[in-house]
């Protein structure tokens, strides 16, 4: 009998414990899918969302590394695939955290203005996955590459660049990986 009221109470505890993290954002979670659109550029066709690059969001030394180390994994994840390696890209990086700074307003590929989420600059761009809850490089990674969508994105061919914007809003982390060629 005191080993089942034991049961019991653990399985409380822990049915507690993860009602607790689910609801403080601890679980974490990538959205239902990555997003991609094709290489066109077309002269005088570029959208860019000046309002958004201008400084106003910022990153620190700890996010930004958080960034680059999950940029590390994705290429060991693209070297264990036979790929090339993606290059750091601090402008996507930008516009990755912008986007980043949208995500409580707007999880999802559509920003909080109903623009779609390329537009904070059209011409860098094309292909982004997100993230939320998630505190380290190892376990955002671990999840897009859970993802077949957002594996793909990572495992483009195609993709040259990327850059990782990283923010903590009321303690949660915000992840915006975007791609371009």
């Amino acid at each position: 009998m005191l080993i089942i009221s034991i049961l019991a109470a653990m399985l409380i505890f822990f049915a507690a414990l993860i009602i607790w993290n689910v609801a403080h954002g601890s679980a974490g979670r990538a959205d239902d899918e990555a997003a991609r659109r094709k290489k066109t550029k077309t002269p005088g066709a570029v959208t860019m969302d000046s309002g958004a690059l201008t400084g106003a969001v910022w990153q620190s030394d700890a996010y930004y590394g958080a960034g680059t180390a999950a940029l590390t994994l994705v290429n060991e994840q693209r070297a264990a695939a036979g790929l090339s390696q993606l290059a750091w890209s601090d402008p996507l990086a930008q516009c990755g955290l912008v986007r980043s700074a949208e995500l409580p307003a707007a999880f999802s590929h559509t920003r909080p203005d109903g623009t779609d989420w390329y537009t904070v600059n059209s011409d860098l761009m094309y292909g982004e996955n997100l993230a939320m809850g998630y505190n380290s490089a190892a376990e955002v990674v671990a999840a897009w590459m859970a993802s077949p969508t957002h594996r793909d994105n990572i495992l483009t061919p195609g993709f040259k660049t990327c850059g990782i914007g990283v923010i903590e809003i009321g303690g949660v982390w915000y992840w915006s990986q975007e791609f371009g060629y």
